[in-house]
């Protein structure tokens, strides 16, 4: 670490601790200025400290300026705690014992991340009670009576979840757990990272090194650690350990393997010799949903990791299993029941599930795909010249003969990204390109090369040109054009010009390193020592886990279907502090919906989870409402669904569901008649005197529509059964919902309300005859998968955010989104269920009349480019083509009915949906792991 990072660092604890002090003594009393004042005080202090004589940033203003914005960033972030589902056998006992334990690991590893790791007061606190909730789940390690706890715990990916273990880990050993194990993924790269970091924020030795890390100093105590960063659970550590047992030690024996079975079965063998029933153990499992799960459940058998790690929590009699993911669906799907004699209980998580929410600061699915659907979004780029944009699939033992002109364009900007991090003071910061194209060594092996000689050609061109005058340098190279032009496109917004962009750019490219990460490089991902500006390269192992430091530009080639798949592999969610801004993503329009519906669905499943978690949900609720879900039938590969083997078929309440059309067959006489269904429908209402609320407006955020209320049951009943739906909309058969509109009038909701859709004039000029006056209709693209048959809804959403809420008073509006807020309190777009969820609300019909067109011309022309599953111009002709029809909604309310209904989707449907039936590792030869 340089001297002048090393002074950062010092000005920015003893500023922090000075302003933590004040906020105990007067909350609420620190303002800006005190901040400023604060740190410029320090940086006085620097100059006199004695470690600082000889350094002097280059320019203290701007340095002192950097630290007191990174300073108000952070602090200015909302970090929620998150909430729990668990079992009636949980006997909450931490707070009754906490005044008596003494919090040495805890407050050691909470002041390291305050001074040393810079985080915000809240997001301290918010661990702090989110690791007491999960402790509190487990077990009291100083019982003298048997137990044994599985819980879960669920995060987004890369927002913090090997943190919140490292604190629980923390407290565990201050409360009593004596064995620690942490089971750090499949990799050799993911284990080392892990053990790094448990070296630093618990242990506070580098056994490698041998020298004290992070918390660690040599006037206290520490555990006592069985692997080191470069050496796993082995015979070799087996001889080292000869003779230590846990009944013979004060401090806790710490472990951090690899989850593979030559692991698993030395610990395994030495706990048995050393430590069994010598507890209590705390087994931590981190990317729980990756190799843990039975595989072969569906054969009757067990797999080898799921059955030792079940063996391994069977040797004690008081033991803990917490799982952590990111993608927790394989987990709820295992057969909670499933149990063996010799191998013991599966581990599926029977005593809680905790979620942990997400700051304000995280950077997620919602901001990077929330507007891929605008001419220019604002972080996602569009890989158009790909082999397997167009459909074209790579398969072990094809190579690149030549960069696709995208990847070009990301490195340029990867390069003009660092320049901007240079110059805005933090050249000692790590800057990562990620480069994602296939799961295949030889595949990555050509990337490496081919990048390598392009970074080479532009280090050449720099290095000659960009000393000259700006418009010398442009006239004298065609790669300095095109890296300003790169600097126009994205960043001319920056607070820098062209010309400083220019000048830093020889310092920029200096030190890149290109890193090739599968397991035939000796490459390294060692973000350490020296401050890392690197494009690493390579498939599995830049996903489950590990983390890229300051990862500003991700290059994914990638059509991974499975929800977990997906969603791992997406390095580029996390936390991005005076960056943000600067980071682009590059993938293909297909993999861009996946992901953006797969966020989608999750979150709506999540918000189903919160909105049902009160005291009587548990962990099987839980799995129950995902099995129940047809959206998610496909959420993870096919050998890891335990006992949520069928494929097709899917039982689903709809008991406070929401159902739409999707999809429409575009035979102009079913699009006819399905228009005037709904005209008839509308003179139905007029002859029962149902006549539009005079009073309803688009006040408190209700969409633009009309508003029909007290409608008899039996004209929706008569609706559903005459509208034709299409095939391919199997959640809009009219066959399940018939029953379920006849239940609720047994229930006493006879009546319904009407809700007919508007849109707008910039959206399309397809009007639609309402009671005699014509409404815009909403535009609706086609999405993937549309063809001459079917058009399919571009996300497979027909209704927009925030429709529930039409036929709510002001009151009711207020009181989900306080509900809302209680549940979320860093989110703002409030989903709409909790709309669904008041009390004794009719039930809801929602008509929405539709144009189905393209966006504009340069959408269309986008789809139009050569690809799988679309781009054919005899599917839609132009970017003016037009068709329109009416599809519809309902929303039900939620009043106890517990009748389920079996949905059965075929294959194009799943395929629709994003699903798909084969993990990536089935591709003929296996691809790199």
């Amino acid at each position: 670490m340089s001297s002048t990072k090393l002074m950062a660092e010092w000005i920015y604890e003893n500023a922090g601790r000075d302003l933590d002090k004040k906020r105990n003594s007067e909350p609420n009393s620190v303002t800006e200025n005190d901040v400023e004042q604060c740190f410029l005080t320090w940086l006085k202090m620097a100059e006199i400290y004695p470690d600082f004589l000889d350094v002097q940033p280059k320019d203290p203003m701007n340095f002192i300026k950097k630290l007191i914005r990174e300073y108000k960033t952070k602090e200015e972030f909302l970090k929620p705690v998150g909430f729990c589902y668990q079992d009636d056998k949980i006997e909450p006992w931490l707070s009754q014992e906490k005044p008596d334990i003494n919090w040495f690991y805890w407050d050691r590893y909470r002041d390291y991340l305050r001074n040393k790791k810079h985080w915000s007061r809240d997001t301290l606190r918010s661990m702090d009670r989110d690791t007491d909730n999960i402790l509190n789940g487990i077990a009291n390690p100083k019982t003298k009576d048997p137990f044994d706890r599985r819980g879960l715990v669920v995060a987004s990916v890369q927002s913090g979840k090997t943190a919140n273990y490292i604190g629980l880990i923390s407290k565990a050993a201050d409360a009593g757990y004596k064995i620690i194990i942490v089971m750090a993924g499949i990799y050799n790269v993911l284990r080392n990272q892990t053990q790094e970091r448990i070296e630093d924020g618990f242990v506070g030795y580098d056994l490698v090194s041998k020298k004290y890390v992070g918390v660690g100093s040599s006037r206290q105590r520490r555990p006592l650690l069985g692997t080191s960063r470069i050496r796993d659970f082995n015979k070799a550590t087996e001889d080292t350990m000869r003779g230590v047992t846990s009944g013979h030690i004060r401090e806790p024996l710490v472990f951090v393997i690899k989850k593979n079975t030559n692991s698993l079965r030395e610990i395994s063998l030495w706990l048995e010799n050393n430590c069994k029933d010598d507890g209590p153990l705390l087994l931590i499992d981190d990317e729980a949903d990756n190799a843990s799960i039975n595989v072969k459940y569906g054969k009757g058998e067990i797999s080898k990791i799921n059955g030792q790690i079940r063996k391994i929590l069977g040797l004690f009699t008081q033991s803990a299993y917490i799982g952590y993911t990111a993608t927790p669906f394989a987990n709820v799907l295992i057969d909670s029941k499933s149990t063996d004699d010799e191998a013991g209980d599966d581990i599926f998580p029977r005593s809680f599930i905790y979620t942990l929410e997400q700051s304000t600061a995280y950077f997620g699915a919602e901001k990077i795909f929330g507007d891929i659907d605008e001419t220019n979004p604002k972080y996602i780029r569009w890989i158009l010249d790909d082999d397997e944009s167009q459909g074209i699939k790579r398969r072990s033992g094809d190579t690149l003969k030549e960069l696709p002109q995208s990847l070009e364009q990301a490195i340029d900007t990867f390069i003009i990204a660092c320049s901007i991090r240079v110059l805005s003071g933090d050249a000692d910061e790590h800057m990562t390109m990620m480069v994602n194209m296939s799961p295949f060594r030889t595949v990555q092996h050509s990337i490496y090369y081919l990048i390598e000689d392009y970074v080479d050609l532009l280090r050449r061109s720099i290095n000659s040109y960009a000393g000259l005058p700006s418009s010398i340098a442009l006239s004298s190279s065609a790669k300095l054009r095109e890296l300003k032009q790169v600097w126009e496109q994205e960043y001319s917004d920056a607070p820098f010009t062209w010309e400083e962009v220019l000048k830093t750019l020889q310092e920029t490219i200096r030190p890149i390193t290109l890193a090739e990460i599968n397991s035939q490089s000796k490459d390294a991902l060692d973000y350490t020592r020296t401050p890392q500006r690197v494009i690493a390269i390579g498939g599995y192992r830049l996903s489950r886990g590990l983390t890229l430091e300051g990862l500003l530009v991700s290059y994914y080639a990638r059509n991974a279907r499975a929800y977990d798949s997906l969603m791992q592999m997406a390095r580029w969610f996390g936390y991005r502090f005076g960056y943000e801004n600067l980071c682009r993503i590059w993938m293909t329009e297909q993999s861009a919906r996946w992901y953006a519906y797969v966020a989608n669905a999750t979150a709506e499943l999540t918000n189903e989870v919160r909105a049902m978690c009160t005291a009587h949900s548990t962990p099987m609720d839980y799995g129950l409402r995902i099995k129940s879900s047809p959206d998610t039938l496909m959420i993870t590969a096919r050998n890891k669904m335990g006992a949520g083997t069928e494929v097709k078929p899917a039982r689903v309440k709809l008991d406070g569901a929401f159902i739409e059309t999707t999809a429409f067959d575009r035979n102009p006489l079913t699009l006819q008649y399905n228009e005037d269904l709904a005209k008839d429908l509308l003179v139905q209402l007029q002859a029962h005197h149902c006549m539009p609320d005079s009073e309803y407006s688009t006040s408190n955020g209700r969409p633009s529509g009309t508003l029909i209320r007290n409608v008899s049951s039996d004209l929706i009943r008569d609706y559903i059964s005459r509208y034709k739906n299409s095939s391919e909309s199997p959640k809009s058969s009219s066959g399940y919902l018939l029953r379920h509109i006849s239940l609720l009038d047994d229930h006493g909701y006879p009546n319904w309300d009407v809700f007919i859709t508007a849109g707008s004039s910039d959206q399309t000029t397809a009007t639609f005859d309402l009671f005699g006056k014509p409404v815009y209709r909403e535009r609706r693209a086609p999405g993937r998968g549309t063809n001459k048959a079917t058009f399919f809804i571009s996300r497979m959403r027909l209704s927009s955010r925030g429709v529930e809420k039409a036929p709510l008073n002001d009151q009711q509006i207020q009181q989900a989104e306080q509900q809302f807020k209680a549940k979320n309190p860093a989110k703002s777009n409030v989903a709409d269920l909790y709309y669904r969820h008041i009390p004794r609300r009719r039930p809801l019909l929602i008509l929405h009349p539709i144009a189905m067109q393209f966006k504009s011309k340069v959408t269309y022309n986008t789809w139009l480019k050569p690809k799988k599953n679309g781009g054919d111009a005899s599917i839609w002709p132009s970017a003016d083509h037009i068709e329109t029809t009416v599809g519809w909604s309902i929303s039900f309310p939620e009043v106890g009915i517990k009748e389920e209904v079996t949905y059965v989707y075929n294959d194009v449907m799943l395929n629709q949906i994003g699903h798909d039936f084969d993990t990536e590792e089935d591709d003929d030869d296996a691809p790199d792991l």
